[in-house]
């Protein structure tokens, strides 16, 4: 099943979402002949608003001069933070069968948005709470051993020949999706499971298979790839990819949502750039 994006509407005019992965986000952020580019791309006749995940702020923060610079710069042109993977996956349970009235913006930012829609005062007024720090102690804490965690399977599911097909990688999407949905929201799952049933759909799962998607492309299909700790965010941060209209990211997550949109329509629409398409 195609999912189908909301249009997101303000003040009578059109807008469509962009995630920007962290590297994209930094290399804006240093590069000013970069982020020149894409001021101009954002504000041509489609208008693209920039959206970033609270994972991405997570690793800005560990350069503490790039992340002051992204604050100036994103918070003159205007952007959206996204709700995170568990938000996503609680609102398309709530949802289910049809994630298609899910709007994926947490909060907006603008120059004009006074204190509360400031980027550079919510974020150091949230990374003042001494309850946020602790959670992104635990979150860079965690990274290790999360892509450790999945490397380690990655054993348990070996290809029937030499390389995996496209019914295998299908077959791993359901099996492993499910099995997010069923650790991450098992009252959901046991109720449609063993009290109605029936089938879990994963098409009603956007942010899940995106996710799972991900998880095979960095650790499945390449199975002499070296895992890196960063995966481990990566993966996270592309559970909203399903409810952007273009992304822009690094090459190696690039080839794996294009390899992605040959084999499932869910996210045949999107529209994917890498860094060197705003490279002047």
């Amino acid at each position: 099943m195609t999912y189908r994006r909301r249009v997101l509407k303000i003040n009578g005019t059109d807008y469509h979402l962009v995630l920007l992965d962290t590297n994209a986000l930094s290399e804006f952020s240093k590069h000013p002949q970069s982020m020149r580019e894409l001021v101009t791309w954002s504000l041509g006749s489609k208008k693209y608003v920039p959206c970033f995940s609270s994972f991405s702020i997570l690793e800005l923060r560990q350069r503490i001069d790039v992340f002051e610079r992204f604050k100036e710069l994103f918070g003159m042109l205007g952007c959206f933070l996204l709700k995170g993977h568990e938000d996503l996956l609680e609102e398309e349970v709530r949802s289910y069968p049809d994630p298609s009235g899910i709007v994926p913006v947490s909060a907006s930012f603008t120059i004009m948005g006074g204190e509360g829609g400031n980027l550079d005062h919510v974020l150091n007024s949230a990374f003042g709470v001494k309850s946020i720090r602790d959670r992104e102690k635990y979150w860079n804490e965690a990274r290790d051993s999360i892509v450790q965690g999945i490397a380690s399977r990655v054993a348990n599911f070996p290809p029937d020949g030499d390389t995996y097909g496209p019914a295998e990688e299908r077959l791993f999407v359901e099996w492993a999706g499910f099995e997010q949905i069923e650790m991450r929201q098992p009252e959901f799952a046991k109720q449609t499971v063993q009290v109605n049933e029936q089938h879990v759909d994963m098409s009603a799962f956007p942010s899940v298979k995106a996710t799972t998607y991900a998880v095979w492309h960095k650790f499945y299909t390449n199975r002499d790839r070296k895992w890196d700790r960063g995966d481990s965010y990566d993966i996270i941060i592309s559970s909203a990819i399903p409810y952007m209209d273009a992304v822009i990211t690094e090459n190696q997550m690039a080839d794996g949502l294009r390899k992605t949109q040959r084999v499932d329509d869910f996210i045949e629409d999107l529209e994917i750039y890498t860094l060197k398409d705003f490279r002047p």
